[in-house]
């Protein structure tokens, strides 16, 4: 017999905040928070080849932007991003910590990501044309709380994704 993981509510948040992220920033085309391991990478797919020099310019922006964010926030958040390119597709992996994690730093790779790689980066359309700005401000607020009481859920491994508009979370 098949026994069924319960679901706890440390579980739920964290599934939870996996979705909000997910709706909140459709250029993210996937999340890996694997809270065992303090490790969380999420996934850009960009469209086309990224030449070397650009990724290079995108890793010293992201370095600038985050030394800055350090000075202002007083906050250590660390990312490291990787570059696979596949054929006509680009994916950018960005991996950091999960106990560092905050909604401003998420904001800051994502408009990093949105701002060097604009005419390249695939967006959900779906998400784009049905959220309003209520919605994404209700959002931000449910993955800010998330952040701050998921702490608690050392045993999940989820893997978070968009397909047609729709976002799956599966236990690893």
């Amino acid at each position: 017999m098949v026994k069924a993981k319960q679901q706890t509510k440390q579980d739920a948040y964290t599934t939870n905040l996996l979705i909000s992220l997910l709706m909140r920033f459709p250029e993210i085309m996937s999340i890996n928070f694997n809270m065992p391991d303090d490790h969380a990478k999420f996934t850009f797919i960009l469209v086309g080849s990224v030449k070397k020099d650009d990724f290079a310019g995108f890793t010293a922006l992201l370095d600038e932007s985050l030394s800055a964010f350090q000075e202002l926030t007083g906050e250590s958040f660390v990312l490291e991003p990787k570059l696979q390119r596949t054929g006509k597709l680009s994916l950018l992996e960005v991996s950091c910590c999960t106990t560092s994690l905050s909604l401003e730093a998420i904001q800051l790779l994502c408009g990093v990501v949105s701002g060097t790689f604009a005419q390249s980066l695939l967006q959900d359309g779906n998400t784009l044309e049905t959220i309003h700005d209520e919605e994404m401000v209700r959002q931000e607020e449910i993955i800010d709380y998330l952040l701050t009481h998921s702490t608690g859920a050392k045993k999940d491994n989820l893997l978070a994704f968009r397909e047609s508009g729709k976002v799956f979370v599966y236990d690893k």
